[in-house]
């Protein structure tokens, strides 16, 4: 799956660079999952010693009193930053996940993720939970490279050579709701420490077109992979949902 993946992404690159990329994603792909094992017990100061973030960028929800939403992807560790989000910003960091199809691990994942104070909602739940929080204190997260369950309903759009299925949910909260959109970035800086980069991405969601969000996030999330494309997770069957035209 990953060789396959590559392949298709990375047409131009020579096997051998493509290799390359391979070997050092499951480098950082074992990295992943001893960090992951590690959120049991990290303390807030180490974690911020391991991950840097221009967190002043989230001021304007403050200064706007304004809610925002974090488009974010699965590039490593997406585990350290989303528990790392919860202590740093300025308003509760609330998440949209995709529950595990295993329950025991399902719940482990929720305890470690929720560790810090982060509000956990199943994606099956979102319009119906949305509207009941959105009048609180919320930085929205979204991790939305995730691959939709159902392509009936669903953005595609030009992602690495291919149409690619991408979750309307984000865009829909953040035009409905008008909250600040930010997209993030994180890059590995060398083993165990990460950086993650973010910018607001569009201060007026109710003014934008429809799919517009959608595409811009997309063509965010391509340029940061093209950066680092170790640091992504290639492993995943991401493109499973075949475009109805093709």
């Amino acid at each position: 799956m990953v060789q396959l993946n590559l392949s298709h992404s990375f047409p131009e690159k020579t096997d051998a660079e493509r290799l390359s990329i391979e070997k050092k994603y499951y480098h950082n792909l074992c990295d992943s999952i001893f960090e992951t094992i590690k959120m049991f017990s990290i303390s807030k100061n180490e974690l911020n010693k391991r991950i840097t973030c221009n967190w002043d960028v989230f001021h304007e929800m403050t200064t706007q009193n304004r809610n925002g939403q974090a488009f974010m992807s699965h590039q490593f560790n997406w585990e350290w930053s989303t528990l790392i989000c919860n202590w740093n910003s300025p308003r509760r960091f609330t998440g949209i996940y995709l529950p595990l199809t295993n329950h025991a691990f399902d719940q482990i994942f929720y305890k470690i993720r929720s560790r810090a104070g982060m509000r956990l909602i199943p994606v099956q739940q979102m319009q119906k939970e949305v509207a009941k929080v959105q009048n609180e204190e919320i930085l929205w997260g979204f991790i939305a490279d995730q691959n939709p369950s159902d392509p009936k309903r669903v953005s595609w759009n030009d992602f690495f050579h291919r149409k690619t299925a991408f979750f309307k949910g984000p865009e829909f909260v953040a035009r409905r709701y008008n909250n600040l959109v930010y997209f993030g970035e994180i890059v590995k800086v060398k083993r165990g420490y990460y950086e993650i980069k973010m910018k607001l991405a569009f201060e007026h969601p109710n003014e934008t077109k429809e799919g517009e969000i959608t595409e811009a996030y997309v063509r965010h999330l391509e340029e940061s992979i093209k950066r680092q494309p170790e640091n992504w997770v290639w492993s995943h069957r991401r493109w499973k949902h075949v475009y109805p035209n093709q």
